[in-house]
């Protein structure tokens, strides 16, 4: 095509995606940005990428991050490069292992259901929908993330509880003189 063969090329020509990709859509996953989700599958569209190429990768992505987690002896086996293994282990520490599983396996179903699709997009948002709004689904991998997101929510209230429990002694004592007074 008389065009220097760059890696961005590589991609357009295969409609595979960059892992910088990947990591940004599980982030905003992670952070619940249904909007921000949407407006880069969006922009996947736009560019013509192939959506089932992309949940299959995406899925590989999720599987390195699961090896990632499971054993540091296993970086050998994953082909990356060193500065995308150094993004890999920071977004492992910040994802847990069920919900990774769950993702995983919300996204092998996706690839299998892709195959026959005519709304191949449709059924990649619903899957992303899934991932963000674990409330919306009653299997057992969606509960047990509300479980852990409730926790995590809970081990923020301490911190909020002493804040009002600072506030209780002087509401307490004003409390207390309106009752005198009234007596």
């Amino acid at each position: 095509l008389n065009q220097k063969l760059t890696y961005d090329h590589v991609l357009d020509v295969l409609g595979a995606v960059d892992t910088e990709v990947y990591s940004k859509l599980l982030r905003m996953t992670l952070e619940r940005n249904l909007p921000g989700v949407m407006a880069e599958i969006e922009e996947l569209v736009i560019q013509g990428r192939e959506l089932g190429q992309f949940v299959s990768d995406f899925t590989w992505y999720l599987r390195n991050l699961l090896l990632l987690k499971s054993n540091d002896n296993l970086e050998d086996i994953l082909d990356v490069s060193t500065e995308n293994l150094a993004r890999l282990k920071e977004e492992a520490l910040q994802i847990e292992d069920d919900t990774l599983m769950r993702y995983i396996r919300i996204f092998s179903e996706l690839s299998g259901q892709l195959r026959y699709a005519s709304q191949k997009r449709i059924l990649v948002e619903i899957a992303f929908i899934k991932l963000t709004t674990p409330s919306m689904e009653q299997n057992l991998d969606s509960i047990l993330q509300r479980i852990t997101l409730l926790e995590q929510k809970m081990q923020e209230m301490p911190d909020n509880l002493q804040k009002l429990a600072s506030l209780a002694p002087a509401a307490g004592q004003a409390a207390s003189s309106k009752t005198a007074v009234v007596e």
